[in-house]
């Protein structure tokens, strides 16, 4: 037996000698027990003296001692090894439990941070000792969890699962993301706004797993979060261009004693944004929905708005629903009316617009197109590229005629376009599609540069409404000019002449601009009122027939106004040919005779005046008609949107903190209700100027119920009754409204789950040691 041996083997004898006198000597007769004390007891002296030889012999002879006289007492080899092994066990489960871990990492969550197949050690005393086997944590003071540590815990979902994530929030955070935007608002500022994390993008591309392959639709970026930067990376899937493709968006408030955590693999890590639980739930429209509301209101559209469309809908017990009828909003109407070189002249078809943009008193207003900018200017200041740009797109439009009143505005102006004739734009729109003078100005441009880019093009391609609204179009449709407009002159050689040896007809049939809008239009051009109408003309003709007689200097004129023809004359007859009223008048008679054939056919309109009926004069050319453009098309957007004048909501509480009594008391003073029991036994209600509040309970069903409608929806407290009733009526049966198997999300990470801190990579050997960010 070497020293060393002797060493350790006295040592152990030692031990084991004292173990037995200590616990058993009473059961050892007195002089063996002497024996083995002394023995012990020199063997000690031995030892200490360093006298190897002789402590040889002794510890030979204390071996025998034991063996003869306490053999009952000491271990056998099972036993000492067993204990051994016992104690190594529980040494490394301390060890492993309260201080470092081994883990490998099982997928790609947090690339490229870490890889599959990845080995790290855990921290497991960094935040404090977690006792074994409990979610109790000892020391957490010593060692704070912050955002953008990486940490391993237990899978709320599946607490048999470890999960390894970054934490992006504490307790009291509100994380918001868009896409690939993370913003923070932190518990320990409540008065700061949202903060963006900064971030870097990189150059280096994206690798799979193994590090080989490049991953196309991939970006990496250096993100930063107090103080810890790391590296993220986003991937679009199958859309190449990355459109809206597994974008997240959201936002969460972290409750107290929770975490939220994000992988680095953003938009392909099962995180906090994913986690979603089965539980039973209530729904609310299960009481009231859209159908009741088409069955009940006089709208037929509605667009449901929930709580969970931002992440908060952590209560199964509680649902919350809006519905947004679709309806029409005069607001945001907008229309645009062309003429395109009119017959009757640009300044005329103007000035008429605005007569009757202004028949109601408004005023009218007009200012050039930079003094509109010019009054956008706080607006425009930390824009003056786009100032240049309004102000050369809109280098033709030298003024604008201006009528607001509160149903909007309408703007009158006219440039040239290619041909050098003159175009006439009149845009009306009310106050929420045009609400300021640079919205205008930049709807003025719009239709310009449109009409610029594709000369004579219909009114249907030259306005466009919001996106966020929803227009339905009613264009007029557009045909040959010679199918509804009549333009022909006539001079005794055919050659063109003065006006007073002119006899000229203009007549429109069955046109979109209007016989009222043409009448005005045809009088402004001669120079005469509706007022002084004259009597004159057939018994043949219909009952709202109107007439107009007007002399001036060059010539007498007659304006015809046939709206139930759907016809207009404008006839000019010099004084050359007509040398007095007389013959105005029948001339103008004539053509009102053959007024009807030219109203029933397009191909009879040219027949209204002929050179048979002047004695002879020759047509001389004003326009063929085939080169006419057609004067006047419009396009009116009437629309429809999803606003909060006309919707509805509900609300539902399933037993309820305090019970159903507790929870009536609670709304009822939180909404000022007093009791109606006009749509349910027990129920509360109000009426404001807004719209109407009904609450009430189905104690069967332990469930409270509130519904709320808008005036716009429910014009009358009947039609709020009966959505009340009707809701009361379905809450009678839970299956209407409990859904057993409904996903509600769990995103947060109880602080008890978390195991500790990721600190190093181990394997694979080229990244040994290696720190994780």
């Amino acid at each position: 037996m070497s020293i060393r041996e002797v060493k350790a083997a006295s040592a152990a004898l030692i031990r084991e000698a004292r173990r037995i006198l200590k616990r058993h000597s009473r059961r050892i007769a007195p002089d063996p027990c002497q024996a083995i004390d002394g023995s012990t007891t020199r063997l000690e002296q031995l030892r200490r003296a360093g006298d190897w030889e002789r402590a040889r012999g002794e510890l030979e002879i204390l071996d025998e001692l034991l063996h003869q006289h306490a053999a009952f007492a000491r271990k056998g080899i099972l036993r000492e090894l067993g204990e051994n092994i016992s104690l190594a066990v529980l040494v490394a489960l301390g060890l492993r439990s309260c201080f470092y871990e081994p883990f490998k990492i099982p997928s790609g969550s947090m690339m490229p941070t870490l890889r599959a197949g990845d080995h790290i050690f855990v921290n497991k005393f960094v935040y404090g000792v977690q006792i074994p086997f409990t979610t109790n944590v000892v020391g957490e003071r010593f060692g704070e969890i912050e955002r953008g540590d990486v940490i391993v815990f237990r899978y709320p979902i599946d607490e048999t699962e470890d999960f390894i994530k970054r934490v992006i929030g504490l307790p009291g955070d509100t994380i918001r993301v868009n896409g690939s935007r993370v913003a923070i608002h932190r518990a320990s500022d409540p008065e700061g706004a949202f903060e963006e994390l900064a971030r870097a993008r990189l150059e280096e591309p994206c690798r799979d797993e193994d590090g080989v392959q490049v991953v196309p639709r991939c970006t990496l970026y250096d993100e930063t979060l107090d103080g810890h930067t790391y590296t993220v990376r986003y991937t679009a899937q199958g859309d190449p261009r990355g459109v809206g493709v597994n974008q997240r968006k959201g936002e969460w408030t972290v409750p107290e004693g929770h975490l939220l955590v994000m992988g680095d693999n953003r938009n392909q890590s099962h995180d906090s944004l994913a986690w979603t639980k089965v539980v039973e739930a209530v729904d609310a429209a299960g009481v009231l929905g859209q159908k009741d509301l088409r069955d009940l209101t006089a709208e037929k559209l509605f667009k449901p708005i929930r709580d969970e469309a931002d992440g908060r809908r952590d209560d199964p017990s509680i649902d919350h629903v809006r519905f947004f009828a679709e309806h029409r909003s005069e607001p945001h109407r907008m229309e645009l009316q062309v003429w395109r070189d009119p017959a009757l002249g640009v300044a005329v078809v103007a000035d008429t617009l605005l007569a009757a943009a202004t028949a109601g008193g408004q005023a009218q207003e007009r200012v050039g197109y930079e003094a509109l900018l010019d009054r956008s200017e706080p607006q425009l200041r930390a824009r003056p590229e786009h100032r240049a740009r309004l102000l050369e797109d809109a280098r033709d439009l030298s003024e604008i005629a201006l009528v607001r009143d509160e149903r909007g505005t309408v703007a009158v102006f006219s440039i040239p376009d290619e041909g050098e004739r003159e175009v006439v734009f009149s845009l009306s729109c009310g106050p929420a599609s045009c609400p300021d003078d640079l919205v205008i100005a930049e709807r003025l441009v719009d239709v310009i540069t449109a009409y610029r880019d594709k000369p004579g093009a219909d009114a249907r391609d030259l306005l466009q409404g919001k996106t966020d609204v929803r227009y339905t179009k009613k264009w007029s449709i557009r045909g040959r000019a010679a199918e509804h407009l009549l333009d022909r002159a006539f001079t005794r050689d055919g050659a063109p002449a003065e006006r007073a040896a002119t006899v000229r007809i203009r007549a429109w049939r069955d046109t979109d601009e209007g016989a009222t809008f043409l009448r005005d239009a045809a009088l402004r051009s001669i120079g005469a009122r509706v007022s002084e109408a004259t009597g004159f003309g057939s018994d043949d003709a219909p009952e709202d027939s109107e007439r107009w007689l007007h002399r001036d200097d060059e010539a007498f004129s007659v304006v015809a106004s046939y709206p139930s023809w759907g016809l207009t004359v404008l006839l000019e007859c010099g004084v050359r040919r007509c040398a007095d009223e007389d013959q105005a008048i029948a001339l103008a008679r004539g053509v009102e005779g053959r007024a009807p054939a030219a109203a029933r056919d397009r191909r009879r309109l040219g027949d209204l005046l002929a050179s048979a009926d002047l004695d002879g004069w020759q047509t001389t050319p004003v326009e063929a008609d085939e080169d006419r453009p057609h004067e006047y098309d419009s396009l009116r957007l009437d629309a429809t949107v999803h606003d909060g004048s006309h919707s509805a909501a509900v609300w539902l509480w399933r037993d309820p903190e305090g019970g159903v009594d507790g929870q009536l008391a609670r709304l009822r003073e939180e909404l000022d209700l007093t009791p109606d029991e006009s749509f349910a036994p027990g129920g509360l209600g109000s009426d404001t100027t807004t719209g109407y509040e009904r609450v009430f309970a189905n104690p069967e069903t332990a469930v409270v119920i509130r519904v709320q409608c808008n005036r716009g929806l429910c014009p009358d407290p009947g039609v709020a009754n009966a959505l009340a009733r009707r809701a009361a009526e379905k809450a009678k049966d839970t299956t209407n409204f409990v859904d057993a198997e409904a996903e509600r999300p769990y995103p947060y990470v109880p602080r008890g789950h978390v195991k500790g801190r990721a600190d190093r990579i181990w394997l694979p050997l080229r990244r040994f040691w290696l720190p994780i960010r």
